[in-house]
């Protein structure tokens, strides 16, 4: 995975689409305040591109993690199966949590899906994400960062 890392477009084979618009408005002001935090604690300056490389380069060391589960649909696998998949890749963060394992979701693995696959002889899935998995580093600088939450009234609508 490192050795394809390239910070240009060309460098990237998706299974499945994206735009840098995907997020926007609210969703976007979180995304924005995570990243600025966790470069924050990382000591990395908003514009050190050189840095921020290193950090995707990092991410595809899986940061430091002994291991990554790679979540594929099957070929035929469209939005209704990624979403229960992505529910699947949430049962599993929250059991390894239960057993004191630290987990990070990675999106970006899904951005190399030609290499994984050819690395890993698969040829009939769809990448979708991985999650790079193992005990916590406490030393590490992004370790202790966490995303912040919606209130349940920002997210969720009760009818009765």
């Amino acid at each position: 995975m490192r050795r394809c890392w390239r910070p240009t477009p060309a460098a990237l084979s998706t299974d499945f689409p994206y735009s840098a618009d995907l997020y926007t408005g609210v969703h976007a002001a979180r995304r924005r305040a995570f990243g600025t935090t966790m470069y924050r604690a990382l000591g990395i300056e908003r514009d050190d591109q050189a840095a921020r490389d290193a950090y995707q380069t990092d991410s595809l060391r899986f940061y430091g993690a002994p291991h990554v589960a790679l979540l594929f649909l099957p070929s035929n696998g469209e939005v209704r199966m990624a979403a229960d998949l992505g529910m699947y890749g949430q049962t599993l963060l929250l059991a390894l949590a239960a057993y004191g394992i630290a987990s990070c979701p990675q999106g970006l693995l899904s951005f190399y899906a030609g290499t994984v696959r050819e690395q890993l002889e698969v040829s009939d899935r769809k990448l979708l994400f991985g999650v790079s998995f193992g005990y916590r580093n406490p030393d590490a600088p992004g370790s202790a960062v966490l995303t912040g939450r919606a209130g349940l009234e920002e997210t969720t609508r009760f009818h009765l």
